[in-house]
């Protein structure tokens, strides 16, 4: 990683305004502290918990910072006498040149706090904010000129358990990065880019592998059965696609009567549980596809961190919420919601959900796609112009069999939109 043009500054007490998503202090502390600095989070009652944690997660960096220092306005987020009293409380450096990132906080804090920091006693005194659109950090010069440094994918890896750990919310479990049975995803990709070879997909998984691997209840499909009667189950492929048959002989998943057989599934022990591998064929398969096409080109666009089953509980809801796919380049967080259906609600459910979540964990650098078997995906994200349109993509039935360039596409024009 090299951060050498942010070099000339780099300061030694670095002051940070703390708003409701702390990852933009948290990239501004990486890469304008020196080492040795000292961050100093200035934050409200409001803010205090993400000041604290962040204190916490940059106790931990491996970058030799000296102990973070909390600025507490308390309440005064708006009142000038406030805030210039307690940040210039804190102003008593006999050494080391100062920073001031205001970034975050609110538009009074970031007025008072330059007001209080500027001095012409301290000329070399960096003022700085991170620019989400165009993904550069922003030097601000006393002659009114603006520096601005592209903040590359190589300068500054954020792994997605640190995204999670920033916004003080931790994994159920661990992310998967393999792909599971990832030829027969495609295979099943390959039926799914063909409408009626989809229907002919679900009549089968419903008519007569759900009507054996499920319980029934009040003539609606329940839970999947016990692990030792799946086990016994040998469901027969007569009535499913030919190209999926195919790929579950690849597998070795087939009896000579030309039935997959769940009890070969569990003794392959690909997945933990048989029921996974029911829940992978209920549409998790799609998941798995996605996985291995962003996989295939991470090291081409500095892609380092990659998953999914990003399952994170939280307060107030029952099932907490879920990244279906996610990855990140450098500090910004891409993340895929995935669907095998093509009804237009149901998908704008979800990418209304992985939108307002993406932008909860990524702020306003975050970006957002859904992956459906839509064939229409052009009008689909028309009908969703509430969202911005240069955040936001949307692929489907067609563009699954070149899907992997399809979100490199997607990548390139993001980089395109923050020149």
């Amino acid at each position: 990683m090299s951060t050498s043009e942010f070099d000339k500054y780099k300061v030694d007490h670095l002051f940070l305004l703390i708003g409701e998503n702390p990852l933009p202090n948290y990239v501004a502390a990486k890469l304008l502290l020196n080492q040795g600095g000292t961050p100093h989070l200035v934050h409200t009652t409001h803010t205090e918990k993400q000041a604290k944690r962040l204190q916490t997660i940059l106790k931990t960096e491996p970058i030799g910072l000296k102990e973070t220092q909390l600025v507490s306005l308390n309440e005064y987020e708006s009142d000038a006498f406030e805030i210039r009293k307690a940040i210039s409380s804190r102003l008593n450096i006999n050494n080391g040149k100062i920073g001031l990132n205001y970034t975050g906080g609110t538009k009074a804090m970031a007025v008072h706090a330059y007001r209080a920091v500027f001095s012409k006693e301290r000329p070399q005194t960096v003022f700085s904010y991170l620019d989400p659109r165009r993904l550069e950090m922003c030097i601000d010069r006393d002659n009114g000129d603006r520096i601005r440094i592209k903040v590359k994918p190589e300068m500054l890896e954020v792994k997605l358990a640190k995204l999670f750990q920033i916004h003080g919310l931790e994994l159920d479990g661990n992310p998967t990065k393999k792909a599971q049975l990832p030829e027969l995803a495609a295979g099943l990709a390959t039926v799914f880019k063909d409408e009626n070879q989809a229907k002919r997909w679900f009549d089968w998984y419903y008519n007569v592998f759900c009507q054996e691997a499920r319980k029934k209840k009040n003539s609606n499909y329940g839970d999947w059965k016990s692990k030792s009667e799946l086990a016994g189950l040998s469901i027969s492929l007569e009535t499913a696609p030919p190209a999926v048959i195919t790929y579950l002989k690849r597998e070795n998943l087939v009896t000579p009567d030309e039935k997959i057989s769940l009890q070969v599934v569990q003794q392959k022990g690909i997945f933990p549980e048989i029921k996974h591998f029911c829940k992978y064929l209920d549409g998790l398969w799609l998941e798995h596809y996605v996985l291995q096409q962003v996989k295939n080109i991470a090291d081409l666009y500095s892609i380092k961190d990659y998953g999914l089953n990003f399952e994170v509980p939280l307060k107030g809801t029952i099932n907490g919420f879920e990244f279906d796919v996610a990855f990140t380049r450098g500090y910004q967080l891409f993340a895929i919601s995935v669907s095998t259906t093509s009804k237009r609600d149901l998908c704008k459910v979800k990418l209304f959900e992985a939108y307002l979540r993406a932008r909860q964990m990524g702020g306003d650098e975050a970006r957002v796609a859904l992956i459906c078997c839509t064939d229409e995906p052009d009008t689909l994200k028309a009908e969703v112009a509430v969202l911005d349109d240069k955040k936001i993509a949307v692929f489907g039935r067609d563009d699954l069999m070149d899907l992997a360039s399809r979100i490199a596409e997607w990548i390139k024009q993001n980089d395109k939109d923050a020149r």
